[in-house]
Formats: structure tokens, C-alpha cells, sequence
């Protein structure tokens, strides 16, 4: 047994404790239970700006206990060894781990034919179509949930998909966030929203909002259309469908441990399965899903109900003009930019590709089916079409 005196003794003790507590602490914040304990997001934020730092300081705990070890012999190796690696697991955890369990498919995402997709996909599951300059690609929600993007070069564009399953919120930006070719990844969610990652500039963009945290750099949405996919392949024949294989044992593990929280997400009996929103806007049920419209310094919502009454509605927004259309067929919501030829668009008839017997409007982007809670969360001042 050691020799060590009681202060030394107590020394050891202390260094230990503040090891576990910051190695623990991290893994926490940086992982869902840190939401669950509705941790700010600016402390998130903070973490992961001066990351290495952190993990160069968990990494100098560790050894400064291993160098007290070695010279007070206060616990055996079989506890620094078991202790030591509970601080790694926790670095991996707070730093690697989401990234590992929801692989990024920006450059190999993984397209099949209408044909194939049908052996895989059923008449009612929701898929969201992203149409550029006449080329389609179709990204079933629920080979979504696992990867959260998948990445293309659509009508020589490159865009890449993104999907939140705690906002139930598709959003396609282009690949260039602002400093050349991204590479995005998961960082975590805040406030039922994901956080992504470009490990290539090391920005952060918030899913929902599309803001960059640490620059000014402007991301470019493109619009998509939510539809079934009985309806998907009807209207788009031609296209191609991502399809996420699940060909990994994690997979059936995620599938099996989100299943029951997802349900709850979904349900209006239950809250959002992480307490982070501000839920006091009751001018719609917080599950209801909503066609959110960000319009720079303005937001608004519509709802189903709202789109179903008013098939063809023309409005403005800070005196832009905008027409909403509704396809009952399809069960389709889509947004147009009301202005044709430098003028105010003038027609008899619009279907909801925006074709109108003028010519076609061009499409804008809606956050297609989002919570209500999440979208009047983070724009509590949002406009309602209800």
C-alpha cells in the first residue's frame, strides 16, 4: 500500500474528482442527455470553439492523476486503468461519438431508379423532391433519420439535403456554406433543431435557420416539394430516390432505440421529448405541422387546413408579392415567387410546379411539415396563415 500522507492522499482524491467531473460533464453536454438537462447552447457552442483546448486539458488531467498514481500509489492499476478509461470514452463521447453513430452521405450518398426504390418504399411514406433546373432527386424521410444528409450534384448544382427527425424538417443548402467545398457532418441538436458541422472551415450551421455561428457567410437554400411517394413516382418518373441501406448492426440499434422517443415526438399527448422549447405559443397545437417561410427580417407559417381553403392564394410580404398553391391530388404545399418578368405575375391558372398560362413562377424554399413548437421556438415572432 502507499505511503502517501493524508494531504497527499486528499490531493490525489481532488485531482480525481475534478477529472471525472469535467471528462463526465462534457460527454453529457455534448451528447442528448445534455439536452435533456436543457444545458444553454451557448455553452455547446463554447465547448466546441475551443474544443482541443478541452481535450488537451481532459487529456493533462489524466496524466497528472497517472503521474500522482505513480508516486503516491493510492489506488491500484486496476482503478487507473478502469479510470482512465472512462475519461477516454467520455473525450470519444463529447468530441466523435454522434458523428460515428450518423454517418454524413454529402459525397456518397447512394441514388436508385423509381423502379428499385418501389421494392423498397410504400404508397403513404413521406419523400421530399428536390427539383433543379429540371433534374429530380427524391429523399424518403425515412431514410432520413439515420444519416440526416445526403449529397448530390442536382442540375449542376451542388446542394446537399439535410434532415432534423426532432423537427420533422427537410432544408437543401448548396454545398459551398461559404468557404469553398463543405464537408458536413452531425455535431448535435439544440432546441429539437440540428447542428451541423463543416469539418472543413470548422462553422457551425444551426439546420433551421441556416445561420452560420462564427461568420457572416450567406448559405443558399434551394426549395423542395413534400409529397407521398405514391405520389413522388407518379410525378416524377424519371427520378432518382436516395436510399440509406441499413447495412449496418448500429442501425437496427438506433432504429430500436429512437423508435419509442420518435413516437412520443409525433404524438399529441406528449411534449418535445427534449424539454429546450419555449412552448407558450398556443396559436396552433405544438405538434401541428406547419410550411414555415423565412423571409429575411420576416417568418410566417401556414397550416394544411389554411393551404386546403385557399388553393391559390395571393399575398405580399413587405410589398413582394407571393402566391401559395395547394394540390389536392398530391396533398402538395409549395410557395412561388409572385414577380414574372420583373412584374407582378398576372394569371388564370397555376398548377404546383409554379407553371402558370403566363409562364412559370419560380419556386422558394418552405420548411416543409415543421413542428409548430420547433419553427415558433426560434421565431417566436412568426406570422400565422391559419
Amino acid at each position: 500500500m502507499s505511503q502517501a500522507t493524508l494531504p497527499q492522499k486528499l490531493l490525489f482524491l481532488v485531482v480525481a474528482a475534478i477529472t471525472a467531473a469535467f471528462s463526465i460533464f462534457s460527454a453529457v453536454l455534448m451528447t442528448e442527455p445534455g439536452q435533456s438537462l436543457n444545458l444553454p447552447r451557448s455553452w455547446v457552442v463554447t465547448y466546441f470553439q475551443y474544443r482541443w483546448f478541452f481535450i488537451g486539458l481532459n487529456i493533462f488531467l489524466l496524466a497528472y492523476l497517472w503521474y500522482l498514481h505513480v508516486i503516491l500509489e493510492v489506488w491500484s492499476r486496476f482503478w487507473m486503468g478502469l479510470a482512465s478509461i472512462g475519461v477516454i470514452i467520455c473525450i470519444i463521447a463529447a468530441n466523435f461519438l454522434l458523428s460515428a453513430f450518423f454517418p454524413s452521405y454529402q459525397y456518397d450518398a447512394n441514388y436508385v431508379s423509381i423502379t428499385e426504390a418501389d421494392q423498397i418504399l410504400t404508397g403513404n411514406d413521406v419523400i421530399y423532391a428536390v427539383e433543379i433546373n429540371g433534374e429530380v432527386r427524391g429523399y424518403p424521410r425515412s431514410h432520413l433519420e439515420v444519416p440526416h444528409i445526403a449529397g448530390d450534384n442536382i442540375g449542376g448544382k451542388d446542394v446537399v439535403m439535410t434532415f432534423c427527425a426532432l423537427s420533422n424538417l427537410p432544408v437543401v443548402i448548396e454545398q459551398d456554406i461559404g468557404f469553398g467545398q463543405s464537408d458536413l457532418g452531425i455535431l448535435i441538436q439544440t432546441h429539437n433543431n440540428l447542428v451541423m458541422v463543416d469539418r472543413n472551415s470548422g462553422e457551425l450551421i444551426q439546420q433551421i435557420t441556416r445561420a452560420p455561428e462564427f461568420s457572416e457567410a450567406e448559405v443558399v437554400s434551394h426549395p423542395n416539394t413534400m409529397t407521398t411517394w405514391k405520389s413522388f413516382k407518379e410525378l416524377y418518373p424519371q427520378a432518382t430516390v436516395f436510399i440509406y441501406e441499413f447495412n449496418r448492426v448500429l442501425d437496427s440499434l438506433l432504429l430500436a432505440l429512437f423508435e419509442g422517443p420518435m413516437e412520443k415526438q409525433f404524438s399529441n399527448e406528449h411534449g418535445a421529448i427534449f424539454p429546450t422549447l419555449d412552448m407558450n405559443d398556443d396559436r396552433l397545437p405544438s405538434k401541428e405541422q406547419v410550411w414555415g417561410f423565412d423571409f429575411g427580417d420576416i417568418q410566417t407559417a401556414f397550416t394544411r387546413t389554411f393551404a386546403q381553403n385557399n388553393p391559390i392564394y395571393q399575398f405580399e410580404l413587405n410589398g413582394h408579392p407571393l402566391v401559395l398553391v395547394y394540390d389536392e391530388a398530391h396533398d402538395i404545399v409549395n410557395l412561388f415567387d409572385g414577380v414574372l418578368n420583373g412584374t407582378k405575375a398576372e394569371f388564370e391558372s397555376i398548377n404546383f410546379r409554379g407553371e402558370t398560362d403566363n409562364g412559370k413562377l419560380s419556386q422558394l424554399p418552405l420548411h416543409n411539415g415543421v413542428f409548430w413548437m420547433v419553427w415558433s421556438h426560434w421565431y417566436p415572432d412568426t406570422q400565422v396563415f391559419n
